[in-house]
């Protein structure tokens, strides 16, 4: 009984500890990794207005959000960019998907390859096979999760992949001429939320 007292007062100071990732934490984060978020909102949106305003709706969703741990605060971040960036470019309200747990790989994948980030051939892919590679193959969410986000099933959303992936590979390697250059975002001090950080 004793070892089950002291089991349970571990565990509530250890969720008392726990640190929560504050809007000052998301600021730093889109600040030092601006280039890299309006990189994957291009890819997923292939054009700078939308992209721009994706991050815009990115930056004030995650400045309202006070239950991510810190640790997890740039993996949340590029999933609201995805989840925008869906509504952005096909109009699917996936609102619903915000807090379901998914699968994500903390790390950046390795196979985000550099010829892909400077080429055209992602931004000229279909809209539903554009966004299905950029958020299975380039972020490496899984597929189950990829079709809960666009609204498809795995089947719909692995035939995209292979398309897309088909269509990337038969094009000559050819990188833009022009380099994408850092948006017009600027971090500013995040607008007052309506919600309070639970105690």
């Amino acid at each position: 009984m004793i070892s089950l007292l002291h089991l349970a007062r571990h565990r509530r100071n250890s969720n008392e500890r726990r640190s929560y990732a504050t809007d000052a934490d998301f600021q730093e984060l889109f600040t030092r990794e601006m280039t890299d978020f309006f990189q994957l909102s291009l890819q997923l949106t292939a054009d700078a207005n939308k992209a721009e305003r994706c991050l815009t709706r990115a930056m004030n969703d995650c400045f309202c959000t006070n239950t991510i741990i810190k640790g997890f605060a740039r993996t949340w971040a590029r999933r609201t960019v995805i989840r925008i960036a869906i509504q952005e470019v096909l109009g699917i309200n996936n609102d619903f998907a915000r807090d379901v747990e998914s699968e994500f790989h903390l790390q950046p994948s390795q196979s985000r390859l550099g010829e892909l980030r400077e080429s055209r051939a992602v931004l000229e892919l279909p809209e539903f096979d554009r966004l299905a590679f950029v958020i299975c193959v380039l972020e490496r969410l899984s597929i189950l999760d990829c079709a809960l986000l666009l609204r498809k099933s795995p089947k719909d959303v692995n035939n995209a992949i292979v398309r897309a992936t088909n269509q990337i590979a038969s094009l000559p390697n050819r990188n833009d001429t022009e380099r994408t250059t850092t948006p017009r975002t600027s971090i500013s001090k995040p607008r007052a939320c309506s919600m309070k950080r639970a105690s």
